[in-house]
This record gives C-alpha cells, structure tokens and sequence, in this order.
C-alpha cells in the first residue's frame, strides 16, 4: 500500500507546479504565498477512484487517479474558464464546480495578447457542471433555468441523495426566493420541489428528499429562524431562532451542515449554552427541543454527516486539536484507533466510499498545513496520498505545543507554543507574541501561515488565550469583560515571563504583534509596559477605545447586541475613564519602542482611522513609528496573495531590523 501510493505523490509532484525553493536552506515570501498543488480531493463510492482539483501555472485541472491500477484515468481543465472543486455524482460522473469569468471567449483572446493579463481582476460566476471521469459528455446544470441565469452562485448542493445516483438537491435565488430543485446528473434539467419564504437560505430534506426544514436569516435582527414543514397542510411553523452575528467571525466560520441536519427525522443544530459558554447539539421534532449532546467542558464545533447528506451522525469537538465523536460505536472505535496517529494533529474524514473499501481524510497542525491519506477500511492502514505545499516542507517549519501557565493571580491559561525548527533549548530564542483577535475568539493547536512565516524567521512564537477567549466556558469569557488593557492584558505579559523564566526566550528581544483585538494589545503592551518589549506590530489595531465603542453602537441595531457591546468593552457614559486610560492613542506619551501599523483601507470591522490616528499621536509625540495603507483592503489582508505578500515583506524587515 505504502509504496502505491507514494508513487502517486511523486507523479502529482513531477506533472504539476513543483517550486525548487524546499530544497534551500530557509523558507522564502514566495513558499508562503505559492499556492497549494492541491485544492481538494474526493473518494468515488466504489474507492477505486481519487478525483482531485489542481493548480498548474494559470491552469487548473481536474484529475482523476485510478489507486489499483496507479495511473491518471482522466485529465482536463481551463486556465480561463476554471475548476476549483470536485465531487462524485456517482462511479462515473463527477461534479465539477468552475469559476466562468463574463465573456470568456473575449477573454482568451486578451490573454494570449496582454502581457500582464490578470483573471482574477474580473466579474465571475459559479457554475456547477456533470461530466465524465475524462471530461467528456459534460453537462450544465440549470441548463433549463432561464429564471436561474443572472445567479451568480449555481454550485449549491443540499444533498448528493445517497440512494439516488442520477440526481442531487440544489438551491437557486428566483425571483428573488430561494428555491429548492431536483437535478439531474445526466441532463442538467430541473425539478422543483420548494419555495422559501422572504429571508430564507438554506433547506433541510430527509434521506428521501422530503423537505423537512429550512432557516431563515434576519439580516437587521442577526437572527436565524429555523421552520419545520408541515406536508399535509403545506404550511411552516417556527421551532427555535438562533442568534449569529456576521461581523463576529468567531462565530461566521461554521458551514451550513455544522448548523444543522436530521437523525430519526429530528432536526439536529449546534446551539451556544449561555450559561455555560459551551456549545451544543440540540434536537427538536413537532413538540418539544432539547439537548441531544453537551459535553462537560468542552465546545462541539460541528456535526458530521453522512457523506453529502443532511443525515448527522456524530458531532465534533475541539480542544487543543479537533476530535470527531460518532453516534455508531463500532464507527467510534475506528476512528479512535486510527487518532493514535495523530495525538497532536487535526484529522477528519473528508470522504468515504460508499461500498465501505477505503476513506480520504485530511490531517493539519502546528507544521502541516495539510496532507491527504488514504485509509483501508478493511484492514484498518492509513498510506500517504499527498502533501499539497511542496513549497513549505514539514520539517522546515516550527513545531507547535500546548503549554500552560499560571498568570500573577492564580488563572491557569492554555498557550501554544511554536519553536523555529533548529530550535535546541541551548539558549533563549528572540520571541514574537500573537494574542489572538476577537476578543471572544480563541487559538488552537493549528497551522497558520502567520505564525509559521514569523516562526521561520528564527523567533519563538507565543498564542496565549488570555481571559476573555472562547471556547473555555462561559466564566473564562466573562472574567475579561471590561478588561481590556487591564486583566486581558496581564495574562499576556506574564506569557513573556514564564517563557523567560523557563530560559526559552531572551527577554532583551520580544517583540509583540497582532491584527484587530490583537493589534490594540500590541499597542497597548508598548505603553503600559514599555520595557517588556523591543517592538510592535498592528494590523488593524484598535487604539481608542471612547472612539471604537461609539463606532460598535452606531452599527449595531438591537439592544442585546449594544448592551453586549457595553458589557465587554464598557459603557460610553459609565465607564468613560476605563475606557480612556486604556486606549493606546491616549497614551504615546509613555511609548518608547518602534511601532509598525498596517491597514486596510475598506476595513469595515475596525475603522482605519484607529491606525491613522495612532499614528498622528505617535508623529506628535516624535515616537518611532511606520504606517503600511493596503489598498482596497478589508479586515482580513491574509486573504489576498498579494496583500499577504506585504504584510510579510514589511514585517519581515521591521522585525529583523528592531529585534535582532
């Protein structure tokens, strides 16, 4: 099995996109922003086939893998008109999802005529297309939608109906309504099968295609209400409303089928508890919602479902790594015994064969950004598929830890700790410390392009969740209510110390660097405790507080979402000096290191004048300090190459320049 399969490794690493760069001595800009060979991959139901969505040069292919025979069965692709996703419709037909910019043909033309031609600088639209393992007999579906052409996302599939080979459940806006349709695989044609109401986004069927839920969002309340169907009166009724606040990204990253699904024709959904601060999953039939999961401790993340179906059958939690829990025992003791190998990583199955021969999983953590395996079913082995970043080898990049400290007054505080790879515990290291954003956000034990480019530079890299974080209960969320600047910021300081005291960093170099909450604490660090640390990085820091919670209160449009917003940072009214004395613009007087502020000019979370104004103060006050504009930048720069290329590039110079 071993030696098949890195057969397939080598052939993927010669037939596409393989940068040179792993062999030299350190890890450039480039390896980071080079993106992965691989985008996805998926099992066929009879685990004979492995279709993947890969990049070469401008191109993307779709290739299919035969495992037993080892050899490519069928390669195609467009470096116009471009895949970027693949699934199995059935042993012969997969699902293809593209990327189709408007007037394609017009733009081939400019493509072989224009120099600097760049794609990704026009309109595009999602369209999911059925085709042949080769590519051949490809057809559109919604081929006989006219209402259903101006959508800009024709890729949304419900449920692959795993007792049905030819057709799958697909939403699509008309008129304005969601609308839930049967498609078939082979013809592209329609069905439909329901309409929603006004605000809704999403349908839940059962294994039979027999609508059973949908949930609606409320944009102006932030509210997801979720309605049960009644087939005899055709008519819906409200079960329960969830509460979701977009802008909170700690709490916009779960995907449709993490929020909801069915087990024995019981809608299944994960819900916060608010008194414990947990996450868990809820049932709700005609009559009654109750629990069906809560862990002790511990936040469930998401639910897992059977293949590509709404049918939920285990749940998954997270701690330092994420972990899966199955609903079947003999399911659980599988994948128990196979998370041997895995002690300090994240692994899930990403797909399964259908007859039950062999599974794909998909494994990340501290150094592995992710790799794909193949598990034998029967025998229980797990052999390599493939390591997508050729350009970012393992061994190159910093291993990670959890630790645990006890700050200045008792709290037990998780960290994770990330050493630069020729890292021996000889002497201490120059070190950067991340404190994560949100502030109700958390870190785990995880791959982050971030922390591994500043790892690889050569510093040690700390991540503490400091009070206030989610994900430890709801009196650790809590404790840092109207603490910024203050106990948050405490716990972080005595990260350094511990680390110092433990002799793995050298207290003359720290430096201490973030972006949104985690930029106000790097801002903050350089004026309450302005010999702990060489230097300073923010991006998209927050550094006045009067001003930011003025800001929060103006956008947000419910009373339970202004309150909150006065329970954790604080009141403008009542706690007009807390909020003062820890703001970092209003304290340049006692800054003395170097700052380095980085924006985004469209950044609708943070406004951009929280940098531009810090650095007015600071070129006031004479301090050290440089300011980067991203432009046509939001909140996130790492989610563009090239604004992810900047931020590298800039960092990397003030670091080596100020912490060496």
């Amino acid at each position: 099995m071993k030696k098949r399969h890195s057969s397939l490794f080598l052939l993927i690493a010669t037939l596409f996109f393989y940068s040179g760069s792993s062999f030299s001595t350190s890890l450039s800009i480039e390896d980071f922003v080079t993106p992965p060979t691989i985008l996805n991959a998926s099992i066929s139901p009879n685990g004979k086939y492995v279709a993947s969505t890969l990049n070469k040069g401008d191109a993307r292919l779709i290739v299919v893998y035969d495992i037993d025979q080892e050899k490519v069965v069928g390669s195609f692709g467009d470096h116009i008109i471009r895949p970027y996703h693949v699934s199995w419709a059935n042993n012969q037909r997969l699902l293809v999802n593209y990327l189709v910019p408007h007037g394609a043909d017009r733009l081939r033309k400019k493509a072989k005529t224009e120099q600097n031609f760049d794609l990704n600088q026009y309109y595009m639209y999602s369209r999911l297309v059925s085709t042949n393992i080769d590519g051949t007999e490809s057809v559109g579906l919604f081929n006989d939608q006219r209402a259903a052409k101006d959508n800009k996302n024709l890729v949304s599939i419900t449920d692959y109906l795993l007792n049905d080979d030819a057709h799958v459940l697909m939403s699509a806006n008309i008129k304005t309504r969601l609308t839930l349709f049967k498609l078939n695989i082979n013809t592209g044609k329609s069905t439909k099968i329901v309409k929603g109401g006004r605000f809704t986004i999403g349908f839940i069927n059962d294994s039979e295609a027999n609508i059973t839920y949908r949930y609606d969002y409320k944009r102006v309340a932030k509210t997801i209400e979720i309605f049960r169907f009644n087939a005899k009166e055709d008519d819906w009724a409200l079960v329960d409303t969830i509460y979701f606040d977009e802008d909170d990204q700690s709490k916009n990253n779960i995907e449709f089928k993490d929020l909801v699904g069915v087990r024995d024709q019981h809608l299944i959904y994960r819900r916060l508890n608010k008194e414990t601060g947990y996450h868990e999953l809820m049932s709700v039939n005609e009559t009654e919602t109750k629990v069906l999961v809560s862990v002790p401790d511990t936040d469930i993340v998401g639910v897992i479902t059977e293949g590509f179906s709404n049918n939920v059958i285990g749940y998954n939690t997270v701690k330092d790594v994420y972990r899966s829990h199955y609903f079947d025992a003999d399911s659980q003791k599988a994948y128990d015994k196979i998370s041997t190998n895995y002690t300090s990583e994240n692994f899930l199955f990403t797909s399964l064969a259908k007859n039950g021969t062999r599974a794909l999983l998909v494994s990340w953590g501290a150094n592995n950004p992710l790799t794909y395996s193949l598990h034998d079913l029967k025998t229980n082995k797990t052999s390599h598929f493939s390591y997508p970043y050729k350009t970012l080898p393992k061994a190159k990049l910093a291993s990670g830890q959890a630790i645990h400290y006890n700050t200045r007054d008792g709290q037990r505080i998780t960290a994770y700790l990330y050493l630069p790879a020729d890292f021996d515990g000889s002497k201490p290291y120059p070190a950067v410390v991340m404190p994560h954003g949100g502030p109700q956000y958390r870190d785990k034990l995880d791959y982050d392009a971030f922390t591994q480019f500043i790892a690889t530079r050569g510093y040690v890299v700390i991540k503490p969740n400091f009070r206030g974080s989610s994900g430890y209960g709801m009196a650790f969320q809590e404790a840092g209510y109207k603490q910024w600047g203050k106990l948050m910021q405490d716990d972080v300081e005595d990260a350094v110390h511990y680390l110092v005291d433990k002799n793995i960093i050298n207290k003359q170099q720290v430096c201490i660097a973030g972006a949104s909450y985690g930029g106000y604490v790097a801002l903050m660090a350089t004026a309450k405790t302005p010999d702990l640390y060489k230097c300073a990085i923010s991006i998209n820091g927050l550094s006045n507080l009067p001003d930011l919670v003025e800001y929060e209160l103006d956008r947000k449009n419910t009373n339970v979402r202004k309150d909150f917003v006065k329970t954790s940072i604080g009141d403008p009214k009542l706690d007009k000096d807390l909020l003062k004395n820890n703001s970092p613009e209003l304290l340049t007087d006692k800054i003395k290191v170097p700052i380095l502020l980085i924006y985004g000019d469209e950044d609708k979370v943070v406004p951009y004048s929280q940098s531009k104004q810090m650095y007015k103060a600071l070129t006031k006050m004479k301090k050290p300090v440089q300011i980067i504009r991203l432009e046509d930048t939001g909140h996130n720069p790492f989610n563009d190459k090239e604004t992810r290329r900047k931020v590298f590039e800039e960092m990397e110079i003030f670091l080596s320049e100020y912490l060496e």
